[in-house]
């Protein structure tokens, strides 16, 4: 078991600087147009000083377009600072919600080039005792999977549900039929590490992700505390 928590330790460094790679592209998107913008604005100044008069609903508007694209950007960074936490503690109490919600954040860049939306179904809180960075691991690596092979909708949903034993991430809106199984390699790696069951209903067009009220955090716990 140690020897699969180190090769998904690697795959996790992959996995964290990828993710980092689509939040500084997404910055950068956001500094072209406030530049643009910014430049489009000099413009209109400029022609004020040769006499044309200035629009005010244009500098308005422009105005406002950089303030978007500003309170994006906090957005952005706010995610990637909530990421960034997400190695802080390798297992404790994790609200599920809260982390589906952020890797579907992070996941804008992929769901847009595939002109697909992500919509979160609103649920009660689901807290487990489980490992936060694993566990958003195998989420992501589940909607990259699930973006690869949306059904006709265009649109894939993300539900969760709780009882006794534990909590259900559900993923609809898929067409199993044109992409292969799931878990990948990587996939049953991450499910076996929190302790996840991964099924899929290809008629229905769903995956879910079953996971346990408190995974087994030995092997973990051991590899960690080695000097």
């Amino acid at each position: 078991m140690e020897h699969e928590i180190a090769r998904a330790c690697a795959q996790g460094l992959s996995f964290f600087g990828k993710t980092n790679r689509l939040i500084s592209h997404e910055l950068k998107n956001v500094l072209a147009i406030i530049s643009e913008t910014l430049g489009l604005i000099d413009e209109l100044i400029e022609l004020s000083e040769t006499g044309m008069g200035l629009e005010p609903g244009k500098l308005r508007s422009l105005s406002e377009s950089v303030i978007e694209e500003v309170e994006r950007a906090n957005a952005i960074i706010r995610n990637m600072n909530t990421f960034a936490h997400s190695v802080d503690e390798i297992v404790g109490e994790v609200e599920v919600g809260q982390s589906v919600k952020l890797v579907m954040e992070l996941c804008q860049l992929e769901s847009a080039a595939k002109r697909t939306k992500l919509r979160f179904e609103k649920s009660e809180p689901c807290v487990l005792h489980t490992s936060r960075f694993f566990l958003e691991n195998l989420i992501h690596h589940a909607l990259v999977y699930a973006l690869h092979g949306v059904g006709p909708e265009n649109e894939i949903r993300v539900s969760l549900s709780s009882d006794e034993h534990g909590v259900r991430i559900g993923f609809a809106g898929i067409a199993c039929n044109v992409i292969g199984e799931f878990p990948t390699k990587k996939g049953h790696l991450l499910a076996r590490i929190v302790g996840a069951e991964v099924s899929m209903n290809p008629a229905a067009g769903e995956l879910t992700i079953a996971l346990p009220k408190k995974m087994d955090d030995a092997g973990i716990q051991n590899l960690i505390s080695k000097d």
